[in-house]
């Protein structure tokens, strides 16, 4: 599991279970140990944990993380059963001596240093945002679909070359040619993730068309046709934003045409070679978008098979 994808996926993990919450109850009742405190305040979150880590476990990446701190120990129906016999009103000492509770305790509290932890020795700030903030300040995060733990260093060569010839296209397009793109995180596995900051126009033309071209493919099943490839083509929110350069006369038609079949040459090159923005995979099915893109590996989708 690849460190971003491990990283994310804790903390949903930490989220869905309740963690912080349940700690925060826990914390609050030890702060004042001979007073009696209502850990009966922990049941609803238990029930809500419970019904979220049913959930989760669906999910083969979070299962591992899940399993290797014994979780379904935890989440057994006789142990959660005794749980909510143990919480109620009463000192700390009666609580924090059982085993049980110090079980969930010492479970939750795992969760949360192991997060905390992993963002601040896996992943750099700039990596550590959601969609919306990352894309605010040039960075977009996109996955290698693959079947094996990497490439072969030709492949990565050709993705490199084709990521950088075609944000030098959109770049000028933007006037953000200064902003020199960099990669940011490389990080391979079963799917490669590669983080690109640039400047921020240019991010988000560069997801957009991406995510313009995602959607003709998904909503045409016969996209190969060369009619279907031309409507696309001129459906590209680029296109009116370079033809609108021309007419501005900030570009020449020659340095135009130029940008358009960069642009159009390149993205077909990388959906070509099965890469996507991580957003696009994440929010769909992604054993649906593998069999897909593998039926346009090395295929001419925008720019037709000359």
């Amino acid at each position: 599991m690849q460190k971003i994808d491990f990283v994310k996926h804790l903390e949903n993990i930490v989220e869905e279970l309740q963690s912080k919450e349940i700690f925060k109850n826990f914390q609050k009742g030890f702060a004042q140990p001979n007073q009696a405190y209502s850990y009966g305040l922990i049941n609803p979150l238990l029930f809500i944990s419970k019904s979220n880590y049913d959930k989760l476990i669906a999910d083969e990446k979070n299962r591992t993380i899940l399993e290797s701190l014994n979780a379904d120990l935890i989440y057994e129906e006789k142990n959660l059963s005794e749980l909510t016999n143990v919480l109620r009103t009463a000192q700390a000492n009666s609580v924090i001596l059982n085993a049980r509770t110090l079980k969930l305790l010492n479970f939750h509290n795992s969760l949360i240093n192991t997060l905390k932890l992993s963002k601040e020795l896996l992943i750099s700030k700039d990596l550590d945002s959601n969609f919306e903030e990352s894309i605010e300040n040039g960075i977009i995060i996109f996955q290698i679909l693959i079947e094996t733990e990497g490439l072969e260093t030709e492949k990565y060569i050709k993705i490199f070359t084709a990521f950088n010839e075609l944000i030098i296209a959109i770049s000028k397009v933007y006037n953000e040619t200064d902003d020199k793109s960099e990669i940011i995180l490389l990080d391979s596995g079963s799917d490669t993730n590669v983080g690109i900051k640039t400047g921020v126009e240019t991010a988000k033309s560069l997801f957009l068309i991406f995510k313009e071209i995602w959607d003709y493919i998904t909503s045409y099943k016969h996209y190969k046709q060369t009619k279907k490839n031309n409507a696309l083509l001129e459906s590209l929110s680029i296109r009116a934003e370079i033809q609108k350069k021309v007419d501005e006369k900030i570009i020449t038609k020659e340095e135009g045409l130029e940008y358009t079949h960069m642009i159009k040459t390149r993205t077909d090159d990388l959906i070509g070679m099965k890469v996507l923005p991580k957003k696009i995979v994440t929010e769909t099915n992604q054993i649906g978008n593998k069999k897909l893109l593998s039926e346009f590996e090395g295929l001419k989708l925008i720019t037709g098979k000359d």
